[in-house]
């Protein structure tokens, strides 16, 4: 006789369609999210004085995208697919095999973990957007395979684990441009609470402490010097190298040739969460050398540096009275572009008012910041205010 095919129900649970059939071996989550944003009088961050003298202010539909996951066959053979339609660009589609909490293996297009601000949704962040330390220092998302897990949990000695190895040239071409490959890898202690997850703000309210501690670095030989989701993902740094001239953009023909950029990086980080409070702190290093260059030549080598600090507190925690759902947080970055030379550090300063209709799920935001550029060439520094509001809601 034939077997019958297993019966599937669909729930809406946790703001998602949930297709699942009944023996448990398939599932699909269906989600949209919809993040809309003013800013004034730009939104981008500023990186010269032209960028600076920007007056776009602007309504926008800043992120539309579809979210599946699930699994297949088994419950621990997991898939996710996510796709943005405001770029548009495939972000993620990939195969997690999830048989072991201590060793799981992750093949196909995602995040690369690395720090907590780029590894943190969008929708997940404390504030409107990642800081300016973001798109310099990130190593974004990358074609490969991940390995990760976690080990003696609840000891002393409570680490999660993170190692990878990808083409190295972003989401965006399909072919590396040589031989080489990029090496990612990210080592966490979860010193108290256990592990926590790539999600900012204390919306649950913890009673205990969670406290992490995590070391990351990485290396790669491309044509790229930075990162972003795009169809045009391997990027040239928007910020001068250590003679002051550009960096090539690989997107230019003959710009930038196969192999030419050496990327060395690392950073450290620490998180907390407690009682409605979120703290963290990022230290970021990145070393650019130029292949095609010789020893001792100017510009062959660029050093740069950024960090990040920000809390953020529900203040019902202290004062009863006021609203559950409103936070209140503030961030000071800064990015030294150029170690080597004066005059080029880059500052951010931002506050937000966040309120919580529903969790990450349903939020918004009103963010002010103050962002100072400098220019070597002028020995000058400039700055300029910054106003953006959000509303991003997931269904």
């Amino acid at each position: 006789m034939p077997v019958p095919e297993p019966a599937a129900s669909v729930r809406y649970v946790d703001h998602a369609l949930l297709f699942r059939t009944s023996d448990g071996n398939f599932s699909a989550r269906v989600q949209h999210r919809l993040q809309f944003r003013y800013a004034t009088p730009f939104d981008e961050d500023p990186r010269t004085f032209g960028d600076l003298d920007r007056n776009t202010s602007s309504f926008m539909v800043r992120r539309a995208r579809l979210r599946l996951r699930g699994h297949a066959f088994r419950p621990w053979l997991e898939w996710t697919f996510q796709y943005d339609w405001a770029q548009p660009v495939l972000r993620d589609f990939s195969l997690t095999l999830a048989r072991f909490s201590w060793f799981k293996v992750l093949i196909g297009r995602r995040k690369v973990f690395w720090n907590d601000e780029r590894v943190a949704s969008s929708g997940q962040q404390q504030f409107v957007n990642r800081s300016i330390v973001n798109d310099l220092f990130t190593v974004d998302r990358q074609q490969g395979v991940q390995v990760f897990g976690r080990v003696l949990p609840g000891s002393v000695a409570d680490l999660t684990y993170y190692a990878g190895v990808f083409s190295g040239r972003g989401v965006g071409p399909r072919n590396n441009d040589d031989h080489h490959m990029m090496y990612a890898g990210r080592l966490q202690w979860n010193a108290l609470g256990g592990e926590m997850p790539f999600s900012q703000s204390d919306v649950e309210g913890h009673d205990a402490p969670v406290l992490n501690v995590a070391f990351g670095a990485a290396t790669n030989i491309s044509d790229c010097t930075a990162f972003e989701t795009d169809a045009r993902s391997c990027r040239g740094l928007r910020t001068p190298r250590s003679d002051l001239t550009s960096f090539p953009n690989p997107e230019t023909a003959g710009a930038a040739k196969p192999g030419q950029f050496q990327m060395r990086q690392a950073f450290a980080e620490f998180r907390l969460m407690w009682r409605g409070l979120y703290a963290k702190h990022e230290f970021h290093w990145k070393r650019v050398l130029d292949r095609t260059m010789a020893e001792g030549a100017a510009g062959r080598v660029t050093r740069l540096r950024g960090s990040l600090v920000q809390v953020g507190y529900f203040p019902h925690h202290l004062v009863p009275l006021v609203p559950k759902s409103l936070e209140l947080a503030v961030r000071y970055a800064f990015v030294d572009p150029v170690i080597t030379v004066p005059h080029t550090l880059q500052t951010e300063s931002s506050a937000v008012i966040n309120w919580f209709f529903d969790g990450h799920a349903n939020k918004a935001s009103f963010e002010v910041s103050r962002l100072t550029v400098a220019d070597p060439a002028a020995k000058a520094t400039r700055a300029e205010t910054r106003i953006r509001l959000q509303w991003d809601i997931s269904f």
